[in-house]
């Protein structure tokens, strides 16, 4: 079983003279030296291990050690002065010691960097390849995505293409964030304890086998699953008539998931688990039912997504594999629990991440007042999924919907805020080589001036540069006018044009820019989105996102 430490951000400890002195035992002189990394950044290669020392460490402390991702480095032996640490795939993570000496505590922090090519990237693509794979690009900054490749020397010879490797990729994925027990529709109605869930999800590109990210890194107490199968749904109607919002099973689909070859598994408190890898063929756009019979189960700060704009059922007992569960007994809710990625094995993949707040989430899309409903599949970046399977050249390209509502670069509401969540929310996906940030409005609430601009400016900086140091395509989408909403106020607006005018600038660093400002926004008067699309919110396009994903150039992910 792989597993990881919880990802909470844990603050910079700012010491003064008084606490470091604490941290010297009686006996010690004044001048004792603080702890600390003996190197601030460490580099290790692909498949190698390296050790990495603290230095003046007090023999009666205690230390801690957690990584930032999993996937870009795992930790080995332990002690109180240093940790073996191994690099798995090409990139940049961070490592964190938590120091604690008697009631004193010090957060130390280093930066891993991982060189060399992971086993997926191995095998390297030609230029004229027909693999449809494509090769990220840490230098490349093309702010024109239609601009004509320079053509190579007809008497350079071709290279032979190469055939894709087979590899894990993620195929769906959502944000993490905290739940609790609640009336709400977005939220377990009972506990989650002695019940089945049975989660809808739905696979963005095709597969052979499958395995489950399961996190659980908000809990205070382990969550216990007595069993967890995978199935095809099967929905109701077909073509244009059919209907998704129901609990029925292909029984015939219906496979045991394990973790180290067990039904029954824990994921502890504050940590995150991958199941074994099963035999289980995915298609594209074909959902799946994961239910889980949990043994027991956190009652607050339940890790999970409230915005799935999907159902999920819940019902007392195991009932992982009956065909359907929707009884009088049976409760439902709109949000996701535990499951936080699907990854698969196919050919060639490669996962584009969507980083956003409640217009990624798909706000107003199951809006009753507006004859929608749950199960629409209607956010942006479904509509996106759609385009990519409808070509031939980008169906191997996934799309993992990183939203979450009302989330702000600085604001941690409902959970950490966007600067501390953005590399865990990258990284912790398989294969990932595109990044689309469509985010910042709900920092731009009714400001009185742009002095906020540059500490935006600052922490984009910072998601762009994690972005090229592993290898990932970053691309910008301008923030959305709301010239109607409440959110509106001239030093808004003006920060707005410094933020999207900079992201559409070289100094930027991006490697494209996907314009959905300028498909939604009122041509008349460019600050408001059309009215027709977001129906006097001023802030969501309710029924604009089939045209925000119609504005993506699909030649960026070919």
């Amino acid at each position: 079983m792989w597993f990881r430490k919880g990802l909470r951000t844990i603050g910079t400890a700012v010491l003064t003279f008084a606490m470091v002195a604490s941290l010297v035992t009686p006996g010690e002189t004044t001048a004792a030296k603080a702890p600390s990394f003996a190197k601030k950044t460490v580099n290790v290669k692909v498949g190698k291990t390296t050790t990495v020392k603290i230095k003046n460490v007090n023999k009666k402390a205690k230390v801690t050690w957690k990584i930032k991702s999993t996937r870009i480095a795992k930790l080995g032996k332990k002690s109180k002065t240093s940790v073996k640490v191994k690099g798995v795939k090409a990139g940049k993570t961070t490592l964190t010691a938590v120091y604690k000496l008697r009631k004193n505590k010090k957060t130390l922090k280093c930066s891993i960097v991982v060189k060399g090519t992971d086993v997926a990237k191995a095998t390297p693509v030609s230029q004229d390849s027909n693999t449809n794979q494509p090769t990220p690009t840490a230098t490349q900054n093309v702010v024109n995505p239609t601009a004509v490749p320079t053509l190579a020397p007809t008497a350079t010879p071709t290279a032979e293409p190469t055939e894709a490797p087979f590899g894990w990729t993620s195929t769906w994925g959502t944000a993490e964030e905290k739940n609790d027990i609640s009336a709400d529709s977005a939220m377990p109605k009972i506990p989650l304890a002695g019940t089945t869930i049975r989660q809808i999800i739905r696979p963005t590109t095709s597969g052979e086998k499958i395995r489950l990210r399961l996190s659980n890194q908000y809990g205070k107490s382990d969550v216990e699953i007595g069993s967890c199968h995978v199935a095809v749904q099967k929905p109701i109607g077909e073509g244009s008539s059919i209907d998704y919002q129901t609990s029925a099973i292909d029984t015939s689909t219906d496979t045991l998931i394990t973790v180290d070859g067990s039904e029954s598994f824990t994921i502890p408190a504050g940590e995150v688990i991958i199941t074994d890898e099963i035999e289980f063929t995915t298609t594209a756009l074909e959902n799946l039912a994961i239910s889980m019979y949990i043994l027991d189960a956190p009652e607050s700060n339940i890790t999970g997504h409230r915005g799935a704009r999907a159902t999920t059922y819940q019902m007392p007992g195991n009932v992982v594999s009956e065909e359907s569960i929707e009884t009088g007994d049976t409760k439902t809710t709109t949000s996701w629990f535990f499951v936080s990625d699907v990854s698969i094995w196919t050919k060639g993949g490669k996962a584009v991440v969507c980083f956003g707040d409640s217009i990624t989430d798909g706000y107003g899309t199951d809006a009753s007042y507006l004859g929608k409903r749950p199960d629409s599949y209607t956010r942006w970046i479904d509509y996106f999924a759609k385009r990519l399977q409808g070509n031939e050249d980008t169906k191997h390209i996934s799309v993992i919907n990183e939203g979450i509502g009302s989330n702000a670069m600085f604001g941690g509401y409902p959970t950490d805020a966007g600067k501390d969540r953005f590399e865990r929310d990258l990284l912790e996906h398989d294969n990932v080589a595109y990044c689309i940030i469509l985010f910042g409005v709900n920092d731009l609430n009714k400001l009185p001036d742009t002095s906020k601009f540059e500490s935006l400016k600052s922490e984009y900086e910072t998601m762009i540069d994690l972005c090229r140091s592993n290898n990932i395509k970053v691309f910008a989408a301008p923030i959305l006018p709301f010239g109607t909403s409440d959110y509106y106020s001239e030093g808004s607006e003006a920060t707005r044009q410094l933020i999207n005018n900079w992201f559409r600038s070289e100094d930027s660093g991006v490697d494209g820019i996907i314009d959905f400002e300028g498909a939604l926004a009122d041509p008349e008067n460019p600050k408001n989105i059309l009215e027709k699309y977001t129906h006097g919110d001023g802030l969501h396009p309710y029924d604009g996102y089939d045209v925000m994903a119609d504005a993506i150039n699909l030649d960026l992910f070919k």
